[in-house]
């Protein structure tokens, strides 16, 4: 039994029904734009509990319990996903060798089922072993800010950076070399929201000049290791790039700048 097994016994005959998230989901309606990270005022009252599409949508009630009680459930008709509309799948590796090969969005450009989950498992803290798919649906870690040991969910905006990368990139794989790391200090990879990762068959050159033209994104050039940083920031942060010409394993030493890469002066430094 399901939240919507019940459309199943004749309702949808003729139609298919989802969930309209909005007033009852309101703790993830951000998935459903994975490219912002705030809610503008015209989309709180259009989308909200009086707005517009509210109007267009049926209630139904039903509750599942000791007794049957109404529960107002907003629902609205959905059709099957047009097959040149539908998004196509993207191969995601983790370094070690484990890949995922899943569309990272739905028909209405809404986040997929279960990519979180997936990406997360990918992106988890080195030598954790790999959890069981789905993820439990409550965290069970002894750490507050951890999903499982070793594992914590990645931002819905990574997502989102991973969408954009596939559509500069058609038909290329991602590699996450670093995803979750909780021994990072105050780094974005141990609150979720970043990603070393490259592209096969793209120069980390061209995947940092692209990282570079995204919104509220961090970028770090490592001219020393193959891969590109991509964090995602508050809204309003702008575009923040870096440098950092250390070696593998040694402490950060950033550049003001890289020839054919970044003038100089251009970089961040670090503090």
């Amino acid at each position: 039994m399901s939240e919507t097994a019940w459309l199943s016994g004749g309702l949808d005959r003729f139609h298919r029904f989802r969930l309209a998230p909005e007033p009852t989901l309101s703790l993830i309606g951000r998935y459903q734009h994975p490219w912002e990270n705030h809610t503008p005022e015209w989309r709180t009252f259009f989308e909200g509990r009086y707005g517009f599409e509210q109007a267009q949508t049926p209630l139904l009630t039903w509750r599942l319990g000791e007794t049957f009680e109404p529960l107002a459930l907003p629902v609205v008709v959905t059709r099957q996903c047009p097959r040149w509309k539908a998004p196509r799948p993207l191969t995601v590796m983790r370094y070690a060798g484990e890949s995922e090969h899943l569309p990272l969005f739905d028909c209405d450009g809404a986040i997929a089922p279960e990519v979180i989950d997936r990406l997360s498992v990918l992106a988890r803290a080195p030598e954790t072993p790999r959890p069981a798919i789905p993820l439990p649906e409550a965290p069970a870690s002894p750490r507050p800010d951890e999903w499982l040991p070793g594992l914590k969910l990645l931002d819905p905006r990574l997502v989102w950076v991973l969408g954009e990368i596939q559509g500069a990139f058609p038909s290329k794989s991602v590699v996450i070399m670093s995803g979750y790391r909780p021994d990072a200090h105050t780094s974005f990879h141990k609150r979720g929201k970043a990603l070393d990762l490259y592209v096969d068959g793209v120069t980390k050159e061209e995947l940092y000049g692209f990282c570079r033209t995204l919104r509220d994104v961090g970028c770090g050039f490592y001219p020393n290791n193959r891969f590109v940083h991509f964090d995602v920031r508050p809204f309003g942060t702008g575009k923040v790039t870096w440098v950092d010409v250390a070696e593998p394993g040694a402490p950060s030493r950033y550049v003001d700048g890289w020839p054919g890469v970044l003038p100089a002066g251009a970089a961040w430094l670090g503090g």
